[in-house]
């Protein structure tokens, strides 16, 4: 890098990217294709998104001092997984891993210098059913390494449980596009195009949500193709099990700072010394421990790009907001979130670092 400043700490505008790498996968199918009498899956994702917004430089760790329009060029595979060990599971979860090389280039600050990142990108999604469309608890998990150095390197873990268990709609995204000649075009929210290519391979053009430069087909931020393989069989991965329960939590007077953009989404209200959070096993003193209570008069949706996710036919992305209570902590390096209801469950927790 040219001493641009860099910084990757926002959770909410890296999942905005981490949907549009998903989008490939999950256009082309919500578990697998059969063609020609021949049962396929997703085997890798290649193009390049241009970050057109703040929203979307920002989620790969680039500071509000360099200009949007960077481009990302994305090398990616694909591969169905399952996971073993999960230490609160009743089923094993399932789910789909992307992993691959991320090339960020034409980064330029406000003074007009140019630089350029590379890294490797780890996004990992899972699932536990307790029926065949009933879903106990979603997983979320994004590594971002960045060649040259840690100060890009980002963990985000996410956790949701769903209590009832959430009811998971097959081929959702049949009713938000419009197919034309099998190609598919989204009805609304940011303009997505899916057309088929020979062989089973597809290509997807889309805009990101908000940006002011995308013009559809003409000038996409989105550029992405997808090709198939044979559907095999799931790699096993071990579970991540490193969130634990914290106990002897008292409040600081410092108001903790490091998902304060996650605190926003939800109406929290009038602090309480009631603390209730899963973090990672951590020997750095507490810089920062607060809670608040949450209460709504009805199940708010907490769906941060909702319409997007729902375009895509991603179900891992909302979050019925129930009474109870948000406790926040930071660490110097990492910074943990958890809602817990009124019985003191734990219905969604956060960890990055």
């Amino acid at each position: 890098m040219n001493r641009l400043n860099l910084q990757s700490n926002h959770i909410i505008e890296y999942i905005i990217f981490i949907i549009v790498i998903f989008a490939s996968t999950s256009i082309v199918t919500n578990e697998n294709i059969v063609e020609n009498d021949v049962l396929l899956e997703v085997d890798s994702i290649q193009g390049t998104v241009t970050l057109s917004t703040r929203a979307a430089m920002s989620a790969l760790g680039l500071g509000e001092d360099t200009r949007t329009g960077a481009t990302a060029t994305v090398n990616l595979t694909v591969n169905s997984i399952k996971s073993e060990g999960c230490d609160s599971c009743d089923s094993t979860p399932v789910g789909i891993h992307i992993t691959g090389n991320v090339e960020i280039e034409n980064i330029r600050n406000q003074m007009g210098g140019l630089g350029r990142v590379e890294g490797e990108l780890s996004i990992t999604y899972l699932k536990e059913y307790l029926d065949s469309n009933f879903i106990s608890k979603e997983w979320f998990t994004i590594d971002w390494n960045a060649s040259g150095g840690t100060e890009l390197d980002t963990f985000t873990h996410i956790m949701i449980n769903h209590d009832p268990p959430k009811w998971e709609l097959n081929n959702r995204y049949k009713a938000a596009f419009v197919t034309i000649d099998e190609n598919k075009e989204s009805r609304t929210g940011p303009w997505l195009f899916a057309h088929g290519l020979v062989d089973g391979v597809l290509n997807i053009q889309g805009c990101l949500p908000d940006s002011l430069s995308c013009e559809n087909s003409l000038n996409p931020d989105i550029n992405l193709t997808s090709t198939k393989k044979s559907v095999e069989s799931p790699i096993i991965l071990p579970h991540f099990n490193g969130l634990v329960q914290l106990t002897n939590l008292e409040s600081t007077n410092t108001t903790p700072e490091k998902n304060q953009k996650l605190r926003e989404l939800f109406k929290v209200n009038n602090e309480t010394n009631i603390h209730n959070i899963l973090c990672d096993e951590n020997e750095e003193d507490i810089l920062a421990l607060k809670s608040w209570e949450i209460n709504i008069s009805n199940n708010n949706i907490i769906a941060p790009m909702s319409l997007w996710l729902d375009i895509l036919d991603l179900p891992s992305s909302t979050f019925i907001q129930v009474n109870g209570v948000w406790t926040e902590l930071d660490y110097s390096n990492s910074g943990c979130a958890s809602i817990s209801d009124s019985e003191n469950n734990i219905r969604l927790s956060i960890l990055n670092k």
